[in-house]
């Protein structure tokens, strides 16, 4: 108390009535606990601090609550020495199983090794659970979760197959690829393509019908189609597995006929048109090469596994979503085979010609991938080569 007479003897007089509590603080706590001391108490505290008063005689000044003690000189030393400190307040619950280590040890296997968040539990011999992984994985800035692409095999000898010939015909000019007659086969099924069908809903409303799915398709139907800069051919179905007979009658009685009554802007005297096939059985068949040379068409060397390389892949990609759109299906053939006729003569001309010119851009994305398989595929092209077109009208 001396120290106290000694250091506060001027501006005693103006402290002698105390401090009231702040009309806006709490009136009672909860239980036996104290009242949390307002921003008005703690401005007083600090301000009797600034006048050279020690805790206790800060303490003193505090006027009695109502049905409690006044603050103890314990609270007014916390405040003082917690001053400009950011509060930390303890979390409530167990103490985490993870540490920060372990935790980036986990997602460093987690990347690695492929594993799931059951095998990381495993493996490491982590005292969690698979969903306390999972949760650990989706909140991590260096983890996310993609659905891992499906693409076909491509042996090395393909791939060099595959480079130099995109290395050959990556500046050919466009007036060569007017020239070219794309072609390919396509099968139709009636429950429609496999795959993923995500649609949105409302959550308060019934759930959707699901879509059916009958053995093999409930039924499927083959189509031949070619196209070129100047038009599409007939749509030709092919009854049966297409081997190299029907094939050949194919060639001769459908894509024949076409491709002369095509306008061709001929470069080559000699070579009327170049035909590209892909390297299936029926094509690659000794006696239908035999009866191209013997009617002087002209066949692009064509890599094996190179459906990305095609334009025509998009065009029925462009047809079976048409056909099947908003995920219709059908119950017969003769129901679905008029719908595919029409969205071939009306629906897919005008992406002709974006789809030819995209192919300088395939053969250029095959070179800078190192032909490790484009990572654009099929959607990405449909995407650049009809931006200007819609699918539906």
């Amino acid at each position: 108390m001396k120290e106290f007479k000694a250091c506060a003897r001027g501006p005693r007089h103006r402290l002698h009535l105390g401090i009231r509590s702040c009309p806006d603080a709490p009136a009672a706590g909860l239980g036996n606990k104290a009242i949390w001391l307002s921003e008005f108490e703690r401005g007083h505290i600090d301000a009797l601090h600034r006048l050279c008063l020690m805790p206790r005689a800060i303490a003193a000044r505090f006027c009695p609550r109502p049905g409690k003690t006044r603050r103890s000189y314990k609270t007014v030393e916390r405040v003082l020495k917690n001053r400009g400190k950011k509060r930390v307040f303890k979390k409530p619950g167990q103490a985490r199983t993870i540490s920060p280590k372990l935790e980036r040890r986990l997602i460093r296997h987690v990347i690695t090794d492929r594993l799931t968040s059951a095998q990381a539990v495993t493996e490491l011999q982590l005292a969690c659970s698979a969903r306390t992984v999972r949760r650990i994985l989706q909140r991590s800035p260096e983890v996310r979760i993609i659905a891992q692409r499906q693409k076909f095999f491509i042996s090395e000898k393909n791939r060099v197959k595959r480079l130099a010939f995109a290395r050959e015909y990556v500046h050919k000019p466009l007036s060569f690829r007017k020239n070219v007659i794309f072609s390919d086969e396509k099968i139709f099924r009636l429950d429609g393509p496999h795959g993923y069908n995500n649609t949105y809903q409302r959550t308060r409303g019934p759930e959707p019908a699901p879509t059916m799915r009958r053995h093999s398709g409930g039924g499927s139907a083959m189509f031949w189609g070619a196209m070129s800069w100047h038009g599409l051919s007939t749509l030709h179905r092919v009854q049966g597995s297409l081997n190299a007979e029907r094939y050949r009658q194919v060639m001769l009685n459908f894509m024949m006929f076409w491709a002369l009554e095509l306008p061709w802007r001929l470069d080559q005297p000699d070579c009327p048109f170049i035909f590209q096939q892909d390297n299936a059985p029926g094509h690659a068949a000794l006696s239908t090469r035999e009866l191209f040379d013997t009617v002087g068409i002209a066949l692009l060397d064509w890599p094996a596994r190179s459906p990305d390389l095609n334009p025509v892949e998009n065009l029925w990609a462009i047809v079976s979503r048409r056909v099947h759109w908003q995920g219709r299906q059908f119950m017969r053939l003769d129901d679905m085979l008029p719908v595919i006729y029409d969205c071939w003569r009306t629906k897919a001309p005008k992406y002709v010609e974006g789809f030819i010119e995209s192919t300088s851009r395939r053969l250029q994305a095959c070179i800078d991938a190192a032909d490790r398989q484009m990572k654009c595929y099929f959607r990405h092209w449909t995407q650049i080569s009809s931006h200007k077109h819609s699918c539906p009208d």
